[in-house]
């Protein structure tokens, strides 16, 4: 296994002390000192040395009191997801601001004849075009790795989507579903965000831009929508890539719009952290148009949400769409819990009052940290620096690592309480959270 220096060296060191530690117990050991060690930023070496116990269900018990002091007694062992420690300095993320510019376009054979073809190879005339036989012919001869993940935005696949036109919110179980369907313009982001499930989700090492957006647009497609708790349906981009981050490039939204202004049952939301709104300004606003940004408190932007537009830049973006007739929302998610957060989120819901008009939001959505274990180690491994690993973490019977249900409880009351005082007539509700979490927040 290909480790840094760095960690090779704290292992050794831990071997010596722990050396009549299986590979499991050595496994879970080594991990809780890691994550003690950078929670409390005392060097390794440090940390080791002040254990005075050999015994090993001593010191696990112990270490997990030490890294998890508000759950311990609350949650069983399993709860707990310590997976195997290794660092691999070569997948850390490249977090330096580039424009985008793909070395290699692959494209299906009926992309060619398509008019985003055309625009792209003249807005890509020193890329290197290649034409493929199918997107899934392409993934099956390559084999995907975390660093093809890290270069992504070096290779664009232009294809022909022909199944995933459309869906419902891909809801996990047992979760309350607000009856949000998605349509899929394409996979794939240029932004780094430490948190985004892409990273454990994507296996193709590019950006997908499907060219036949004029099929996904026709009435049939789109009669499965829900209303939800809503009193209309919603559909809207931003799943598996922002929803406006290539919009200069597509043109997509000019087309969904002209389609969507004339269904008046039916609101389409943009969902993005781009300020990339020209097209939406030039097609001028109507209320069942939906520009939304993902929002988060200026701390977590700065510290994990790289190659972003700042929240004071999105929020004037809003304001801009707000003004040209479109309606607006906003989506807290995911809500990160630090020493600070309640001044912080509170100063962003103000910012978000201040510049947008009141009238224009629509809805306002909130959900906290939640990932697929899987995805713990990759986050260490892209961002090393990153501290939204530190929050007390728990594994699922989904398989997913969220906060204690009484944390979630307690940031979505108090969010909810301060947003409801700005006397907005938007609705608020949560993603990912299942009944009683609803009814515990919503009706106490």
């Amino acid at each position: 296994m290909n480790r840094s220096p760095g960690t090779s060296k704290l292992l050794q060191v831990f071997q010596k002390q722990f050396p009549y530690f299986g590979t499991n117990k050595s496994r879970e050991i080594f991990r809780l000192i890691n994550e003690i060690s950078k929670i409390e930023k005392m060097p390794f070496n440090t940390f080791l040395n002040l254990l005075t116990t050999h015994d090993y269900e001593t010191l696990k018990s112990t270490l997990l009191q030490r890294r998890y002091p508000k759950t311990f007694h609350k949650n069983s062992l399993n709860s707990y997801y310590l997976p195997k420690y290794e660092f691999d300095p070569s997948k850390m993320a490249d977090i330096s601001q580039k424009k985008f510019y793909p070395k290699n376009i692959y494209y299906e054979h009926d992309t060619a004849k398509s008019e985003l073809f055309s625009k792209i190879k003249v807005l890509f005339k020193k890329s290197d075009f290649k034409e493929i036989s199918s997107l899934k012919t392409f993934i099956k001869e390559h084999h995907f790795t975390l660093k093809d993940y890290n270069n992504r935005c070096n290779t664009l696949f232009l294809v022909k989507e022909k199944y995933d036109f459309f869906k419902k919110c891909p809801c996990s179980q047992s979760v309350v579903n607000c009856g949000y369907s998605i349509m899929n313009l394409g996979i794939g982001c240029i932004y780094d965000c430490s948190y985004c499930f892409l990273q454990s989700y994507q296996n193709v090492e590019g950006i997908i831009i499907p060219y036949n957006i004029d099929d996904y647009l026709v009435d049939n497609k789109i009669v499965a929508a829900e209303k939800g708790f809503f009193n209309y349906k919603r559909i809207g981009s931003g799943e598996f890539t922002d929803s406006l981050i290539f919009d200069n490039i597509t043109n997509f939204s000019q087309k969904i719009i002209a389609y969507f202004k004339l269904k008046k049952g039916i609101y389409f939301e943009f969902k993005t952290k781009s300020t990339n709104i020209h097209n939406l300004l030039s097609c001028g606003g109507v209320e069942n148009i939906v520009a939304a940004w993902s929002v988060n408190t200026k701390k977590i932007t700065a510290e994990n949400e790289f190659k972003t537009p700042s929240i004071q830049d999105r929020l004037l973006a809003a304001k801009k769409c707000a003004l040209a007739g479109f309606s607006t929302a906003f989506h807290f998610d995911p809500v990160i819990y630090y020493q600070d957060w309640r001044r912080d989120y509170q100063d962003i819901i103000d910012m978000i009052f201040d510049f947008v008009p009141n009238n224009s939001i629509k809805w306002i959505s909130i959900g906290t940290l939640r990932m697929p274990s899987i995805q713990k180690p990759i986050i260490e491994n892209r961002f090393p620096q990153t501290e939204i690993l530190n929050g007390e973490l728990l594994l699922g019977k989904d398989f997913k690592l969220r906060y204690d249900d009484n944390l979630r409880i307690e940031i979505y009351k108090h969010l909810t309480k301060y947003i409801k005082s700005k006397k907005s007539k938007t609705i608020v509700y949560l993603c990912m959270e299942d009944n009683n979490i609803w009814k515990t927040v919503f009706n106490s």
